[in-house]
């Protein structure tokens, strides 16, 4: 935008200190009176971005999938109220899977065949557990044995 608008450093700097808001603005009292635009994106990345945020992310997807668990729980056993518990554990382990919505990670759960929801949850915090910790140390690899990450 700076570059289109053809703002000068010190433009570009009041455009993007105008243009924070919420708990980003709370940056400007940190950067002092003689900040750059670099300085302000680097406090602005070091504040929120993914690598300090990782630790919450986790702690995040945890939560959203026993929150997922819990609620398919609670609606099979409302839309099946006298079904038999093979049935109830066959369409709650379906919908878990289904609704986690990303194929890859559908695939690796059906490839631990669980044999109900609660398996089907608990294989999926290990793979995202997994998947994390292979991050963190930089050696995450493909399907095809290339490293990536």
């Amino acid at each position: 935008m700076a570059s289109y608008l053809h703002w000068n450093k010190e433009e570009a700097l009041y455009h993007l200190c105008g243009s924070l808001e919420g708990a980003a603005d709370q940056i400007l009292w940190d950067i002092g009176p003689l900040a750059t635009t670099a300085n302000v994106i680097q406090l602005l990345q070091t504040r929120f971005g993914t690598q300090i945020q990782a630790e919450r992310f986790k702690a995040e997807l945890r939560t959203t999938l026993q929150t997922l668990y819990q609620d398919i729980c609670r609606l099979v056993t409302l839309g099946y109220p006298s079904a038999d518990v093979t049935l109830t554990n066959d369409v709650g382990k379906e919908a878990f899977i289904t609704a986690l919505n990303d194929g890859h990670r559908q695939h690796e759960v059906m490839k631990c065949e669980p044999v109900n929801i609660k398996a089907a949850l608990s294989c999926a915090i290990k793979l995202e557990t997994y998947e994390q910790s292979l991050v963190h140390t930089g050696t995450l690899t493909s399907e095809f044995g290339r490293e990536s990450g």
